[in-house]
């Protein structure tokens, strides 16, 4: 495990994940894993086909209809239909291999967490230690599934959306022509217009929405801390059952759980704030993303220039590029909860890792621990 680098980091972030979970990557099991990673990349290219398929299509629906030439629409409905049984078949192949992953990932880091807790005394020495460590039930249970499977899960976006940018750039480039623009009384020609333009809509919508954003990292990070201090309440409740009936202490504990759940409910509403302007933002920026080319492209249309196929080929290749460059903001509350699981994490295992081993402890002459159990069998 890296040490010595800054948390608040991205390059020290990543060194602490690589390091937390990476041996999955080249452990033993590496020879199973990366054939998955590999057909994961070929079914994610795949996927990335089906729009740009799609784009070719309504290109060429749009054109038949412009020319009224009704005669073309079944070979049109034979084509969707095919790409309809492509789609299905990739998208099924796809989230198949991608949860094996997934669940093979989190099996990997669970065996590896529990081992380093129940052993050597670590699970009895841990509550006394200083730190970030509180509740590790609940961390290996629900924050390592969300660090394994929120991890496919970006890395599969970010890959579709750099994959599927390149295409598309390739068709707005094409697309677009040259452009001539006036400059000071002479006329520059201006190639890729359309992409420039997808760039520049797309960095400012991006910058924006970070500006909006920002705290919802922390938010996220402050209420997984609640919950898990919710359900670490809960089960004190249930391991301690009989002392609380014998002191009749029902009334302290619902009192403390009703404390420890009014956390929860200013974590959630906290993160609503925060989730709220990200979403009033994305929704405003989805509608300008469908509007802002077909007001671009239309005077082309109208001049005559293009073919409605081609106008509505355009505004669609402007969304796909428009929408691979909004990785950031699609992402962002994704992005905030598997940043803080994997913050939860990292502090447990740092906990363990600083913990010396115990003195091994003699084991009694009979009983359930030395024999296995046989006693017990034996009654």
């Amino acid at each position: 495990m890296a040490r010595g680098h800054s948390p608040g980091t991205t390059s020290g972030f990543v060194r602490r994940f690589a390091g937390l979970a990476g041996g999955y990557w080249s452990g033993p099991d590496r020879w199973s894993v990366w054939p998955l990673a590999a057909a994961l990349l070929a079914l994610t290219v795949a996927q990335v086909s089906v729009p740009v398929m799609m784009n070719l299509w309504s290109q060429r629906l749009f054109d038949a209809l412009e020319q009224r030439a009704m005669d073309r629409l079944p070979m049109m409905a034979a084509a969707a239909g095919g790409i309809l049984l492509y789609n299905i078949a990739v998208t099924v192949a796809h989230l198949w291999v991608k949860r094996r992953l997934q669940f093979g990932w989190r099996a990997w880091l669970t065996r590896r967490l529990v081992g380093d807790w129940v052993s050597d005394g670590r699970e009895h020495a841990l509550p006394s230690r200083p730190g970030n460590h509180d509740n590790p039930d609940g961390r290996i249970a629900e924050d390592v599934r969300v660090v394994t499977e929120l991890a496919v899960d970006l890395g599969h976006s970010l890959t579709y959306c750099l994959l599927l940018l390149v295409s598309f750039a390739g068709i707005l480039w094409r697309l677009s022509g040259v452009v001539p623009v006036a400059v000071g009384g002479v006329s520059v020609p201006v190639p890729g217009h359309l992409l420039l333009l997808a760039l520049a809509f797309a960095a400012a919508g991006t910058t924006a929405a970070l500006a909006v954003a920002r705290p919802l990292v922390r938010a996220a990070e402050r209420r997984q801390g609640l919950e898990a201090d919710f359900r670490f309440g809960l089960a004190r409740v249930r391991e301690n059952a009989s002392v609380i009936a014998r002191q009749q202490g029902e009334a302290v504990e619902r009192g403390r759980l009703a404390l420890l759940f009014g956390g929860v409910r200013r974590g959630w509403d906290g993160q609503t704030g925060a989730l709220v302007r990200v979403m009033a933002f994305g929704a405003s920026y989805s509608v300008l993303s469908a509007v802002f080319p077909i007001l671009v492209v239309a005077p082309r249309y109208a001049a005559g220039a293009i073919t409605l196929g081609m106008m509505m080929q355009t505004a669609q290749a402007f969304q796909q590029a428009v929408a691979a460059l909004s990785w950031p903001i699609d992402n962002l509350a994704t992005v905030a909860q598997w940043t803080a699981s994997v913050e939860r994490v990292q502090g447990l295992r740092e906990a363990l890792d600083g913990i010396a081993p115990l003195p091994p402890v003699k084991a009694p002459a009979s009983g359930f621990l030395s024999d296995g159990g046989n006693t017990a069998r034996k009654r």
